[in-house]
Formats: structure tokens, sequence, C-alpha cells
């Protein structure tokens, strides 16, 4: 019986099986996206950004590169609303859990929730922010557009350490590796606190609380 099988070398078709494999190796060289693994990995996307891992499902990055733009300062708009999201995650829960600030006498009849203190705050309040977020992005606009060569998203000079960017002394004796480590810290919690502060709101709008906290 095998003397009969190696008599007919031609039932084994050589070519054909060849034709799979080649595609399978074709399919598997496209890069996928470390977020959403059945996409494909936005080009613009390539890792240098600290937490950077291809997360664009509706191509942002793809069409701002396309059109001339920057992702620098999608990334500055990213960290500066993760910053101010974290801030409003302590200010959403603050009054209500640890209490008033004391000896300060307006703040005797505005809401511990977040919501309607909103509109029970002073309109002296009221100019003093509007004022500081005015003069805020002035400045961050200045170093944005006016720096672009050497600009990095999110590191702003400060008029105290003169000219420098200031870190509270954190950063300095960091290598590189060890400094993306923390940036990608850093806008893993701004990302995660975004998510956080609409879901507090969504809590207060239905419920009335934040659960568990109050």
């Amino acid at each position: 019986m095998l003397s009969l099988v190696s008599a007919f070398p031609t039932f084994a078709p050589a070519a054909p099986a060849l034709a799979p494999s080649a595609s399978v190796s074709a399919i598997s060289m496209v890069e996928r996206s470390a977020a959403i693994p059945f996409l494909k990995k936005p080009p613009a996307l390539d890792g240098t950004l600290p937490g950077d891992v291809g997360f664009d499902p509706l191509g942002f990055s793809t069409t701002i590169t396309e059109l001339g733009g920057d992702l620098n300062y999608v990334r500055e708009a990213e960290l500066m609303h993760g910053r101010q999201a974290m801030l409003a995650t302590v200010g959403m829960i603050f009054p209500k859990v640890i209490g008033k600030l004391p000896g300060v006498e307006w703040v005797k009849d505005v809401s511990t929730d977040p919501l309607e203190a909103q509109f029970q705050l002073p309109p002296q309040i009221y100019a003093q922010v509007l004022g500081s977020i005015f003069i805020a992005e002035a400045l961050r606009s200045r170093i944005i557009f006016g720096n672009k060569e050497g600009y990095v998203p999110g590191e702003h000079p400060s008029p105290l350490t003169g000219g420098k960017v200031f870190d509270g002394g954190f950063t300095r004796n960091m290598s590189p590796e060890e400094l993306m480590v923390m940036k990608t810290k850093e806008i893993n919690n701004g990302r995660l606190a975004m998510i956080a502060v609409i879901g507090m709101y969504a809590q207060l709008k239905v419920t009335g609380g934040i659960w568990p906290l109050f």
C-alpha cells in the first residue's frame, strides 16, 4: 500500500496550500490598536505621547494631522481638562463630606450640593473665576502658539521660577523613562477623573446624591 501511495505524488497539491498561509501572514502584518484590538492602529498615534495606546475610534488624530494640525494642541487640551476634572472631583464631594470653609461668612447660605451651589455664589466669585480663566487661557495661548518648536504639552513656565517650568522639584532627578511613567500616570488619572465627574453629575441629577459617599 505504501508503494502505491508513493507512486502518485500528484495527489498532494503543494501550490494551493501556500495561499492561505500567505494571506494569514499579510493580515498579521497589520498593526492593531492596543486599546481596541479589532481596529487598526491610527498612524498618527505612534506611542511618543504619554498614555498613547492607540485609542481613536473616530479617527480624530488622523483628521487633524491630514489637515496640517498638531497633536500637541489636542494633548494640551486633554491635559487641561483632565487636571480640571481632578480638581472638580474633589470639589464635588468636599463640602458635603468634609465641610465648608471655616470663617467665611457668605458660604453659610450656600448648599453643599454642587449642582445647587453653582447658582448660589455671589457675583464677585463669578467675576473672579471668569477673570482668572481669561488670564490663564491668554497666557497659555501665548505659550502654545508662540513657542511651538520647544513646547511640551502641559509644561508651563512660571514667573515664580524665572520662566522655568514649576514642578515642585518632584521630577528634578528623574530619568526620561521615569518622567514618562509619571506623565502617563497623570494623563490616565485625568481621563479617569473626567469620567468620574460625568458619573457624579449623573448620580446627583437622578438620585440627588453620590453613592456611597452621600
